[in-house]
C-alpha cells in the first residue's frame, strides 16, 4: 500500500522520502518552528517525531484546529503537547 502511486501523484514511500530532510532540519532548530501543511505531510512528520512506523502514519488522527507541539525530552526522543486553538484546551501525551 506504501508504494502505490496515483496517477500524477506520489506514494506514501515518495512522500516518506521527500519529507525525510525536512524533518531531520525540523529536530535541529533551536527555535520554534511551525508547520502548516496537508494532513498527509502532517501525518508523516507526527509520525517521524512519534518514531512510529511509516507505514502506519496514514492512520494517525489529527483533530482539526489542533496545534502540535514537540519539544526534546530528557533522555531522547519528544514531548509532545496537543493545543486547541479554539477552545483554549491543552492535552499533554
Amino acid at each position: 500500500k506504501t508504494r502505490i502511486r496515483y496517477p500524477g501523484g506520489e506514494s506514501q514511500a515518495d512522500l516518506m522520502l521527500r519529507l525525510e530532510p525536512v524533518a531531520i532540519c525540523l529536530e535541529q532548530q533551536v527555535e520554534p518552528s511551525l508547520v502548516v501543511s496537508h494532513t498527509s505531510v502532517l501525518q508523516a512528520l507526527v509520525a517521524y517525531f512519534r518514531n512510529s512506523l511509516a507505514e502506519t502514519c496514514m492512520n494517525i488522527d489529527l483533530p482539526l484546529n489542533t496545534v502540535f507541539k514537540f519539544e526534546p525530552a530528557k533522555g531522547g526522543g519528544w514531548k509532545e503537547t496537543r493545543h486547541c486553538i479554539c477552545s483554549g484546551e491543552s492535552d499533554t501525551l
